[in-house]
């Protein structure tokens, strides 16, 4: 209100200054005076008429840089009624007195048409996404202000395209481009005439429903524009891939607003709840999620935890602990699990179980990843060099890390910089590492395996992998999740899915670590399996480094 207010003003003032000049052009122009006498100053009436001419100009170039679309129309009405005025003395008495004042007028007037056109175009611009033609963030922000400050309920969907800057990756840029515009076009077809829909970024759309009834409606126009899901597209437009077929999903996020009126909450906020919900689809079987209140929470937090892992990175608050590995038998020394812990400076602990998860859920995790392999094999290295046996550094790798390009070649120039032998290092994965990124994931563990390197797969027995891509996974040493051995004492049934884990793995040419042995009950069961090594606190609980390095010293004298 206002910036309508000072439009307002400003329009009005350049109107009376406007028509005030024209009076003292028409008024002058009537004087049979040729010189004006100010002082010991004299002007001419024809000088005088052109100052006043020119500022007529001015105040209509400045309505139409105050508002194009009103100041426009009020500028033209003005010029034109100075060019009638001008022109009359040439209709009624034949005299040419006053042609530069028409030629004047008429070139401010296609002045005025010129920078109408440009400023039209650029304001346009401002407020449309270049690739796919829509209303962009900016335009979004302006829309649904206006919206919530009309008392009716309105719904917004943050829709993302899954997986686009893995599209681009593969099917190029320009392929990328051609595919928004699908999607665009397709979105753009599907809402109602009183909805719309905006380009926020890349491949991120927002969709505003107007007046939806409840938030169960709102939610079934949300689900049926990301239909058919996946979404295949077929790139006969783009110059560098036609004829190939895209397969593209979504993910969206629904925030239902029954009383705008009474949200305090402008439309920035509204769309970081849209957001927060579509983020949420990723813990979630459902490509649709609703925003409430807790998903809030979880956002706070969760921005706090990685807060909490920038500044420990940056400030060495995290630190390692080391939990021995033994073979079941004899109670030889295997090697070590490396696992990290964060100490704050005023020295309380903080739970891996706190940050861990959030990392996961950003990129903050390969930070991580990075730090506890350089670290471990920095302090690890002195330690190998004077152990007569071998020893095993197994250091756990996210499902991001060991999926992304080149992750080997990290791998790889990471062991040349420390000299730790390849022999000596681990490398533990999940079995969710192959749920998205399986060719690449392999790919980086058979060249891992190339240099020397052991492949450990933790947590088995808990993920999804089908027994056949199992049989396919070049590994060493298969982990059996401390969820399984908890009850083998109590349960026959998971005696039995051990002894089965244990079996299958020694059928995979694989060595078996059990994890999480707490008692004497649980190892002699492991025993009897044939587990060929066991981790927990049985035999050995995670220690401190110097701890660890003394174990070593007394493993290999």
């Amino acid at each position: 209100m206002k910036y309508f207010s000072r439009r307002t003003f400003i329009l009005t003032l350049c109107t009376v200054v406007n028509l005030l000049c024209a009076f003292l052009i028409n008024y002058f122009g009537q004087s049979k005076v040729q010189l004006l006498h100010i002082g010991d100053f004299v002007i001419s009436i024809i000088s005088l008429q052109g100052i006043f001419s020119a500022m007529q100009t001015l105040t209509c170039i400045l309505m139409v840089f105050v508002s194009y679309k009103i100041g426009i129309i009020i500028a033209i009405i003005l010029s034109g009624q100075s060019l009638i005025s001008s022109m009359m003395p040439i209709i009624r008495f034949h005299s040419l007195s006053s042609l530069p004042g028409v030629v004047s007028t008429t070139i401010s007037v296609v002045s005025l048409l010129i920078i109408y056109s440009f400023y039209k175009k650029a304001s346009v611009n401002s407020v449309t996404d270049y690739i796919t033609g829509l209303q962009n963030r900016r335009s979004y922000v302006k829309e649904m202000n206006e919206r919530l400050n009309i008392n009716k309920p309105l719904a917004l969907a943050c829709v993302e395209i899954e997986g686009f800057k893995q599209i681009n990756n593969d099917f190029g840029m320009q392929a990328g481009d051609y595919i928004l515009q699908q999607v665009a076009k397709k979105f753009s077809e599907q809402v109602g005439k009183d909805d719309m829909v905006f380009t926020i970024t890349g491949p991120t759309f927002a969709v505003v429903y107007d007046d939806v009834a409840n938030v169960d409606i709102a939610l079934e126009k949300v689900k049926h524009l990301i239909r058919p899901q996946p979404m295949s597209i077929v790139l006969s437009n783009s110059a560098t891939e036609t004829g190939k077929t895209c397969m593209v999903s979504f993910a969206a996020g629904l925030t239902y607003l029954e009383n705008p009126s009474f949200i305090r909450k402008n439309a920035s906020a509204i769309l970081t709840d849209a957001e927060t919900a579509m983020l949420a689809t990723r813990n979630s079987e459902s490509k649709v999620c609703v925003f409430d209140e807790s998903m809030e929470n979880a956002e706070a937090k969760q921005k706090e935890a990685e807060f909490l892992i920038r500044e420990s990175l940056a400030r060495d608050y995290f630190y390692l602990v080391y939990q021995p590995q033994f073979t079941t038998g004899k109670k030889e020394l295997r090697g070590f699990e490396t696992l990290i812990r964060c100490k704050k400076p005023d020295g309380s602990i903080v739970s891996p179980g706190y940050f861990i998860p959030a990392a996961e859920k950003s990129n903050l995790i390969m930070k991580i990843d990075d730090y506890v392999l350089r670290r471990a094999m920095l302090e690890f290295k002195p330690i190998l060099d004077s152990m007569k046996k071998s020893c095993i550094l197994s250091v756990n790798v996210s499902a991001k890390n060991i999926g992304s390009e080149r992750f080997a070649d990290k791998i790889k120039k990471l062991l040349e910089e420390t000299q730790f032998p390849a022999k000596n290092l681990e490398i533990e994965i999940t079995e969710y590492s192959f749920a998205e990124s399986m060719e690449i994931t392999i790919t980086n563990i058979q060249a891992l395996r190339e240099l020397g390197v052991q492949i450990a797969l933790d947590d088995f027995g808990t993920g999804y992998t089908s027994i056949a891509q199992l049989m396919k996974l070049p590994v060493n040493l298969l982990k059996i999740d401390k969820s399984l051995i908890d009850d083998i004492e109590t349960n026959q049934t998971m005696r039995d899915m051990v002894d089965s884990v244990i079996y299958m793995g020694h059928i995979m040419n694989c060595e078996v670590i059990s994890e999480g042995v707490e008692n004497e009950n649980q190892l002699a069961m492991l025993k009897e399996h044939n587990c060929d090594f066991i981790q927990g606190f049985v035999w050995g609980k995670p220690q401190s480094f110097s701890d660890a390095e003394q174990l070593c010293r007394q493993e290999g004298a």
